[in-house]
């Protein structure tokens, strides 16, 4: 490409050093009489008839006949020597300097045209480095070399090409919120390789925030643009005064800085200028490669580790240990409530406020980030099931994809998840239904299908039933209850409107988040059915609560099952009954046994209905019939008189009447059962008939 163009600049300047001579040689004979000529039409043109014709001089300096008043006089120029021409010829394919061209010998205006023609092909040469140096660089972004190696080799270009005495590039990091120097070439001053700027400070803040090239010729003087004391020591250090910056800018995104500078005062031409521009596009189109690169890489290993959980049977707890490894930082794996199901890393994040606000917005699709924290939905069709939780500093756009990318390979292990668990309700559902209601159907056949579940009925078990203060959480206690029984080993359903959960008992010490009560266990090795109660009360209660503005109070009877298909059934009965009388008994929100109810206990256990009906009748059945048939509630007013000790101050106050009002009552009391219902045996005798009515719903 250079050779062709000095060849062809050889021969102009050839051509036009043989047509001067020719013209040379005209006019002199036309200066001396032979043969003088008017000059040819595209030097002059012809003068009017009886016109004269004057001397003048070209705009190369040559003198030339021209129309006009005066005398016709021709001149020549003054003459040169081959020899002398041919000099020039040769110091300008040579490419020598100006002033080896002007002591050549030449005329004026030879040297003259050989200058412009010298300069020409310096301007030809440099472009030719530029585009060759452009070229090199896209190049090295289509062998896809490692971005270090590109954007080292875009600022040794810059600085060789531009000819400064350094060049360097600021990039900026996103972890820390400031900017770095990330490659230089001639820096000699350790400070300035490590040298970190805040956001808008110095000439590059400027460039930065403008998107636009600026240049400074005397950087400690220059006031455009903010000066902070670090920046300006760390330039001073390096002695550098002119300073051009130009952006890393790919579409809209500012990725840095290119500069290039001296360390004394210098212009910047405007193709130099151009030159770093072009360089600099390059660098921020092999920043953006590489971004699209690592997100690429990112997501097929994102991909291929979640397949492999996957083929391998792995849950949520293997899913998220493997994200937490791929993309090294903590990763948590939320339910559709917000709940952490599993977590790994050093540390593995909490649900944050704005998580929830994310759960509040069943709406939203996209992933959510603030500050090191980056939480991704996990959504199928238009159902919310949970959120991925990721916490590591310095997130950037391939993070955030490959977290979407595993979000949707935790959808489907939950719906998965979701499908193999509800096969399995249904199923422990269906069996729990005919242990409660014909266990003497098929015992034999319950007992097989029950091992298929996990269910041992040739062991012990304790039977939990859970009511809900508000029917219309019903749906969610099952829910809940479910997952309790799955976690420790049970099955669960629902029985007349309340949860049911049977478990097993496993006799020894326990584990602190286990029902079983280990060291506090019976002699006989069973459990202890009131403090699962008090735990699955608790539990359920805790669950409820996180998703309803009240409180979610939950009542929870247990008793324990003897082994058997049947001894589920006469179980669940009393566990019921323990919960009727809870109930009663104004103790909703707690959890009992039997054996925690004291005499109540007693009357709910394993007596025949007939047989404490007969009692309540026998005992109080004048003072419920005459409430019967009146309408009245003596037997409230008498179960009052008991609970206040029998002093009628209080009952009148309990009962909001006068005391008038509750002496009449009290009369017609010892009218219907006789006077000595309030002294002695007699009185203990009512007391507890009219405890057991209210506490078993007969009579």
């Amino acid at each position: 490409m250079a050779g062709g163009g000095v060849g062809e600049q050889t021969d102009e300047v050839h051509g036009r050093l043989q047509g001067t001579r020719a013209e040379r040689r005209s006019r002199c004979r036309r200066a001396n009489g032979r043969g003088a000529r008017p000059p040819p039409p595209w030097r002059t043109s012809t003068p009017p008839q009886g016109q004269e014709w004057r001397s003048a001089t070209s705009r190369d300096g040559r003198h030339i006949a021209v129309p006009g008043a005066g005398p016709v006089r021709y001149h020549c120029r003054v003459s040169t020597t081959p020899a002398a021409d041919g000099a020039l010829l040769r110091l300008l394919c040579e490419e020598a300097d100006e002033e080896a061209l002007r002591a050549s010998g030449a005329a004026a205006p030879l040297v003259g045209d050989a200058l412009e023609i010298r300069a020409r092909l310096a301007a030809h040469r440099s472009r030719e480095a530029a585009l060759a140096a452009l070229y090199e660089t896209a190049g090295d972004l289509a062998s896809l070399r490692a971005l270090p190696d590109v954007l080292q080799a875009i600022v040794r270009r810059a600085r060789t090409l531009v000819g400064t005495d350094v060049a360097y590039l600021l990039l900026y990091d996103p972890e820390q919120g400031d900017t770095y120097v990330h490659v230089t070439e001639g820096i000699t001053t350790e400070a300035f390789k490590t040298g970190r700027l805040a956001v808008g400070t110095g000439l590059g803040g400027l460039v930065a925030k403008t998107a636009q090239p600026y240049h400074t010729a005397d950087y400690p003087n220059d006031e455009r643009f903010a000066h902070s004391d670090y920046v300006d020591s760390v330039i001073g250090a390096e002695g550098l005064v002119a300073i051009q910056g130009v952006p890393l800018k790919f579409r809209d995104q500012v990725y840095g800085v290119l500069f290039a500078a001296n360390r004394r005062v210098r212009p910047f031409s405007p193709a130099e200028v151009e030159l770093l521009i072009s360089l600099a596009h390059h660098a921020a189109l092999a920043i953006e490669n590489a971004t699209l690169f690592e997100e690429v890489r990112k997501a097929a290993t994102v991909h291929e580790r979640l397949t492999a959980v996957a083929l391998d049977g792995g849950g949520p707890a293997e899913l998220a240990q493997a994200l937490a490894e791929v993309l090294r930082g903590s990763v948590s794996v939320l339910d559709a409530d917000g709940r952490p199901v599993a977590s790994a890393g050093e540390e593995p994040p909490q649900p944050a406020d704005f998580v929830r606000e994310l759960n509040a917005s069943r709406t939203r699709r996209a992933s959510a980030t603030r500050g090191q924290a980056c939480a991704t939905p996990v959504i199928a069709a238009d159902e919310h099931l949970g959120t991925l939780l990721f916490v590591r500093g310095g997130l950037d756009a391939s993070d955030v994809h490959a977290l979407e990318r595993a979000a949707q390979a935790v959808a489907l292990m939950l719906l998965h998840e979701r499908g193999v668990a509800a096969a399995e309700q249904r199923l422990r559902g269906e069996l729990l239904d005919e242990l409660l209601g014909a266990p003497h159907r098929d015992p034999e056949g319950l007992t097989r299908r029950a091992a298929l579940v996990g269910l041992d009925l040739h062991r012990q078990h304790i039977v939990l039933v859970a009511r809900a203060e508000d029917a219309a959480r019903r749906r969610r206690i099952a829910d809940l209850a479910g997952a309790y029984a799955v976690r420790h080993g049970g099955i669960a359903g629902e029985s007349g409107g309340d949860a049911v959960v049977v478990l097993p008992v496993e006799p020894g010490p326990a584990d602190p988040g286990s029902v079983y009560p280990g060291p506090d266990a019976s002699a006989d090795g069973s459990a202890d059915p009131g403090r699962a109660a008090r735990r699955l009360a608790a539990a359920l209660g805790a669950g409820v609560s996180e998703t309803a503005a009240v409180s979610g109070a939950v009542t929870v009877g247990a008793e324990s099952a003897a082994p058997g298909a049947s001894g589920v059934a006469d179980a669940h009965r009393d566990a019921a009954r323990c919960v009727d009388a809870l109930v009663a008994l104004d103790r909703v929100g707690e959890g009992a046994c039997r054996d925690d109810l004291g005499i109540h206990g007693l009357l709910i256990g394993r007596a025949e209905r007939a047989e404490l009906d007969r009692f309540v009748r026998r005992t109080i059945g004048p003072l419920l019939d005459h409430d019967a048939a009146r309408g009245s509630d003596l037997a409230g007013t008498a179960l009052a008189y008991f609970a206040c000790d029998g002093n009628l101050a209080r009952t009148a106050a309990d009962l909001y009447v006068h005391v008038n009002t509750l002496y009449q009552r009290i009369d017609r009391i010892s009218a219907l059962l006789g006077a000595d219902w309030r002294h002695g045996d007699r009185a203990l005798q009512v007391h507890l008939a009219l405890k057991t009515r209210l506490t078993s719903g007969w009579g």
